[in-house]
């Protein structure tokens, strides 16, 4: 008798951005053991290749190197990502978190910031739009923050960048559910990630900050995997009634 798996995403073919570390990667990992055919992409073809190396069936996952910054990588990204067939999915988990007080702030860091963690977004959600490129019942996830909804001292870039990738991804859903495409995001609070402990280490958060921000999570400071499972869940027809949702995956951050 066949074991019923509602969250099976097999020979499901899904890109996920930002795939060389952190949340991204995880969500690769993740992805793979449930049976995924993963489209891994980020700046770093090194890192990129170490994940793919590290997933289940890792000869049947293609690896696109290339920076979101750069406009013409994410059209790139998709003709490329297509070449093999549609797509039944998509992550967008890269992202910058520049933490810098307003007074510093220089244009190009604005510039950045939005291009990496909003436009790219549009940019390649533009493009799944079109049913030459996905599979019916294609699911797109971006990876928000509980920053959108929660502001925090040097966060104005970060902040603000994801709070209109939550903001986009509600119209999104609006504008694609007559296609059959479901837009959801998670909203991640403090997670063990090497951006977060860049930030740790940085001077921002001393042992004192650390500590008030882990008093903030009744569940203490998230893991990359406990994201990742929320993502493929919104990835799976396990999810199939839910769109247009931001979905905190915060630890209790929020509740508070």
């Amino acid at each position: 008798m066949a074991i019923f798996n509602p969250m099976t995403l097999t020979d499901k073919r899904i890109l996920v951005t930002g795939a060389s570390s952190g949340i991204g990667r995880a969500c690769a990992l993740y992805a793979s053991r449930l049976g995924a055919r993963v489209i891994l992409s980020g700046r770093r073809l090194d890192a990129l290749e170490k994940t793919r190396l590290d997933m289940e069936n890792s000869s049947t996952h293609t690896v696109v190197a290339g920076d979101l910054s750069e406009v013409a990588f994410a059209t790139a990204l998709v003709e490329q990502a297509v070449m093999d067939g549609k797509l039944d999915g998509f992550v967008h988990a890269a992202g910058i978190c520049p933490a810098l007080p307003i007074g510093v702030i220089a244009t190009e860091q604005l510039t950045e910031s939005m291009q990496v963690n909003y436009f790219a977004f549009l940019l390649l959600m533009k493009a799944f739009a079109k049913k030459k490129h996905v599979n019916p019942g294609f699911s797109a996830v971006a990876i928000s923050s509980v920053s959108a909804a929660a502001g925090w001292p040097a966060g104005t870039l970060y902040a603000g960048s994801k709070g209109a990738l939550s903001a986009a991804v509600r119209a999104l859903a609006i504008e694609l559910a007559p296609k059959g495409t479901r837009v959801n995001a998670v909203c991640p609070s403090n997670i063990h990630t090497p951006m977060f402990d860049a930030l740790a280490g940085s001077g921002l958060n001393d042992d004192a900050a650390l500590a008030k921000l882990k008093e903030k999570q009744p569940l203490g400071i998230g893991e990359p995997e406990q994201v990742a499972a929320a993502v493929c869940f919104l990835l799976s027809s396990a999810s199939s009634f839910i769109t247009g949702v931001n979905l905190p995956v915060d630890g209790g951050y929020l509740a508070q």
